[in-house]
């Protein structure tokens, strides 16, 4: 079974949309008889996200229900049943038993994904003009205190030019339970020199009131959680040139040998051509350099030869706690990159590190590389 796994087109209408791979937080199971076994069934979870509006329910029996709609304050325009299955490669098997509505998939068609359970889902379209990551965080709560995160773009607008030092690709992102509001302390480009661009806003001058973990404002859409999540869907009103934000818990890395680990995770890189810019990934990182491979094969978890190659050299918490920079290497070449990481995800000691950077082979398209710790 390949990792474009066959088509299911429910995600064919998110054709603009960034995909992370929905997956699995990387406990194993062995028996595609018997998918409700393991510890990481031991709570149902449901997550939701941008893109239109996507909502994810997975039960701990081992089934899922994929709901779409057009936007925010849409009725349910297609439901999704079936069952899913952890693998032991770190990523999650979808399997339709039903569907009903708009662009629905048969029964019997796949998808795969990547989950960072209870927390936050990477969803990945199948269809093979989708492009883009639809991230997904832990829905129906909202957060009881003010919070502060780091967030990298996972979907930018056209016009930005990852290459230059006047756009920003990732920073800090505050929120004020006050006022409802949330604010961009410091943002940076993703230039030789990862130049400031200084405090920024999200356009809610009045502030707003936060449903389920659902926050409209103005011009934008803010997914929040409990636990120092956010992901913010901006310019909704011009889509060429609205952009996502992918924010986590802002917490120091401190030191540099705690992102040690190995990895599943999903690569996208805008530079590539259409059908093939997202893939999944196994990586392994020790003292800040970290290796991997395309997963060729989610289920056999077998891996190509095409190496990627991410130097971690910037300095640890320097542009903020939980923040670092360096360069990602291909065979097409090098770019600059900027990660942030969580290396004790809820006090669970799972690490996510999630990173915007330049594609190797074109630094002015945009290179996104997300990863879930699997020991």
């Amino acid at each position: 079974m390949k990792n474009t796994i066959s088509s299911f087109p429910i995600f064919s209408s998110v054709a603009t949309l960034l995909a992370l791979a929905l997956a699995v937080n990387g406990c194993s199971s062995d028996s595609a008889n018997d998918p409700a076994s393991g510890d990481d069934l031991a709570q149902a979870r449901n997550y939701n996200g941008p893109g239109s509006k996507w909502d994810v329910n997975m039960e701990t029996d081992g089934s899922f229900t994929i709901t779409h709609r057009v936007d925010a304050s849409s009725p349910v325009d297609m439901t999704v049943n079936g069952e899913y299955e952890a693998l032991s490669s770190g990523f999650t098997h979808f399997v339709v038993d039903n569907a009903s509505g708009t662009d629905a998939p048969s029964p019997g068609d796949e998808a795969w994904g990547l989950e960072i359970e209870g927390y936050a889902m990477m969803l990945k379209p199948v269809d093979a003009t989708s492009n883009q990551i639809i991230p997904m965080i832990n829905s129906g709560t909202c957060p009881n205190a003010d919070f502060s995160a780091n967030w990298v773009l996972v979907r930018k607008g056209s016009s930005s030019d990852a290459s230059g030092n006047d756009r920003d690709f990732f920073g800090e992102f505050d929120f004020e339970l006050a006022t409802n509001r949330a604010s961009l302390p410091d943002r940076f480009a993703l230039d030789n020199n990862f130049t400031s661009q200084g405090a920024g806003t999200i356009d809610n001058p009045a502030g707003g009131s936060c449903a389920d973990g659902l926050m409209l404002v103005s011009d934008a859409e803010m997914y929040l959680t409990g636990s120092g999540g956010a992901i913010v869907h901006t310019n909704l009103t011009n889509p060429a040139e609205s952009s996502f934000i992918f924010a986590l818990a802002q917490n120091p890395i401190t030191d540099i040998t705690n992102l040690d680990a190995n990895y599943a995770g999903m690569l996208f890189d805008e530079s590539s051509a259409t059908g093939d810019r997202i893939q999944p990934v196994s990586v392994s990182c020790s003292a800040g350099t970290c290796s991997g491979s395309i997963v060729t094969d989610i289920v056999a978890n077998t891996l190509s030869a095409e190496m990627v190659t991410m130097s971690l050299s910037g300095g640890v918490d320097d542009l903020a706690n939980g923040l670092i920079t360096g360069t990602i290497s291909g065979s097409g070449g090098s770019g600059n990159l900027a990660c942030m990481a969580d290396v004790n995800v809820s006090g669970n000691g799972g690490k996510i590190v999630s990173c915007v950077g330049q594609s190797p082979s074109d630094n002015t398209q945009m290179f996104n590389i997300i990863l879930m710790s699997q020991n």
